[in-house]
């Protein structure tokens, strides 16, 4: 994947600008003069080495008055690049031969795998607006799995997966806890209560309504936590965390989460109404469950792709929000899988 880097500023500051370019391998740089004090740049790179660059320039060039960089996926580019042959270059390029190379190699490799920070940050803070789209695609899905329990239709339940926008909220405040970003963790919390509140009153609604002699299959199935409904939610978690770090599709990823999510809750919802309180708190059991294993496979997946903050005193209090992320999610993982043992 390639990205292309469009930067605007001032003309004293370009040699500063090439002298950082001169560490990263480039596919092509074109300088376009705006106004007198003013230049545009236009850098085409491989997405790899653009989270490095781009934490660079941000702290090199941030502050440099009428500083501007936009950063786009390049869908195509002709003529085509041989990613075989760039890579051959990028390996002798990155030939280490003195102590500063060897730190700054050394600062690439701690960057993201996959998108930048920057890039990864843009996309989950657009995927966890509340917004009244957010809370009808909600209202919908909840709908929809309502139905799909009460048929026992594992097709319409895979529907609504599809169209539950569960996956931003859920790896937005594993990547808060990451980062140790208060405010992103809030908004994601945010988005994440009011979407499974909505899908609540709806399986509510949906119980006060249907009371059947007997409870369908896909009901009673999520009655209770085993240890497969566990390996799924960590796989869910890990695998929706991947799909943001990579730029890869998040459909399908999306659809992994919102099963371990939206029928538990829903199940919550219809047995609650229906007065069946105590498979309710089995049917919640689960759905926490899954809230545990979802976010602590999201924040290892975070750490493992080397997503970390910016500045050393942002890093300070990031390492010190993961530590207390990761204890948490790991006791109440534990207390649960001692739980399990207990009524097994």
């Amino acid at each position: 994947m390639l990205r292309k880097i469009e930067i605007v500023l001032p003309v004293d500051e370009t040699d500063k600008l090439n002298e950082i370019l001169e560490d990263y391998k480039v596919l092509d740089r074109y300088k376009i003069s705006l106004l007198e004090d003013q230049a545009l740049y236009l850098i085409t790179l491989n997405v790899e080495n653009s989270g490095p660059l781009l934490d660079e320039l941000e702290k090199k060039l941030a502050f440099a008055e009428g500083f501007r960089l936009n950063m786009l996926e390049v869908e195509a580019t002709i003529p085509a690049v041989k990613m075989d042959e760039e890579n051959d270059k990028n390996k002798e390029d990155k030939a280490i031969t003195d102590e500063d190379s060897e730190d700054k190699q050394e600062e690439k490799n701690n960057t993201t795998k996959g998108l930048s920070r920057q890039e990864l940050y843009a996309d989950i803070s657009d995927s966890i607006n509340l917004n009244s789209n957010y809370i009808l695609m909600c209202l919908l899905s909840a709908i929809v799995a309502s139905s799909g329990v009460m048929l026992d239709n594992v097709a319409v339940i895979v529907g609504a997966m599809v169209i539950a926008p569960l996956l931003g909220p859920n790896v937005g405040m594993a990547l808060a806890s990451t980062l140790g970003d208060m405010e992103l963790g809030k908004k994601a919390f945010k988005a994440s209560l009011y979407g499974a509140g909505a899908a609540l009153i709806v399986a509510l609604i949906a119980g006060l309504i249907l009371s059947p002699d007997s409870w369908p299959h896909e009901v009673l199935s999520r009655t209770s936590v085993g240890w497969g409904d566990i390996t799924l939610a960590l796989a869910s978690g890990s695998a929706g965390t991947l799909a943001f770090t990579t730029g890869t599709s998040g459909a399908v990823i999306g659809v992994m989460i919102a099963v371990a999510l939206m029928p538990p809750l829903v199940v919550v919802g219809i047995l609650l109404g229906a007065g069946e309180f105590f498979m309710a708190g089995g049917a919640l059991m689960l759905f926490i469950s899954n809230i545990i294993c979802i976010n602590l496979a999201g924040v290892l997946t975070f750490i493992y792709q080397g997503i970390r903050p910016l500045n050393w005193w942002e890093e300070k209090k990031a390492e010190t929000s993961r530590k207390y992320s990761l204890f948490l999610w790991i006791v109440l993982l534990t207390l649960l899988i001692i739980g399990i043992q207990f009524i097994q």
